[in-house]
């Protein structure tokens, strides 16, 4: 349990104790994992600041339904590189990840972060390796 409340404060650190005028993102939605040891769909909570022009820092908290893994959070920096007409948001993610199972597992993670914003919401797609035990993650969602 405390390493629980270690990921919590690298969590708080980073995107509380942040300063500026930066513009906040929050939402939800579903992630899906296709490791074959701990294949499930999990409830996910996402939070996000700019920290300059060029990058964001999102962090998200998943909940697995039924499976061997129980929770992961992943804390990710993205990099803001294509910006279509403000209807399509590409950008690559780094980051790192915890994974709960019967221990904490902690990894590196890869991968593109795919925004199409409307008038009031934007859908998010966020497909990334885990390196760690091999894992594919398929995150989807809606952003305020």
């Amino acid at each position: 349990m405390k390493s629980w409340y270690g990921v919590f404060w690298v969590i708080f650190f980073l995107l509380f104790a942040m300063s500026g005028n930066s513009q906040w993102i929050y939402g939800g939605g579903m992630k899906y994992n296709t490791n074959t040891e701990f294949k499930a769909i999990a409830l996910q909570a996402k939070v996000g600041k700019d920290i300059s022009e060029k990058f964001d820092l999102n962090a998200d908290l998943a909940y697995y339904i039924r499976s061997k893994a129980t929770w992961s959070v992943d804390i990710d920096l993205h990099y803001k590189l294509f910006n279509i007409n403000d209807k399509l948001i590409i950008n690559p993610v780094a980051g790192i990840n915890f994974t709960k199972t019967d221990v904490i597992n902690n990894s590196l993670g890869l991968g593109a972060s795919i925004r199409v914003p409307d008038e009031r919401y934007t859908y998010y797609f966020e497909p990334k390796w885990i390196l760690d035990n091999s894992q594919f993650v398929l995150n989807v969602g809606v952003l305020f």
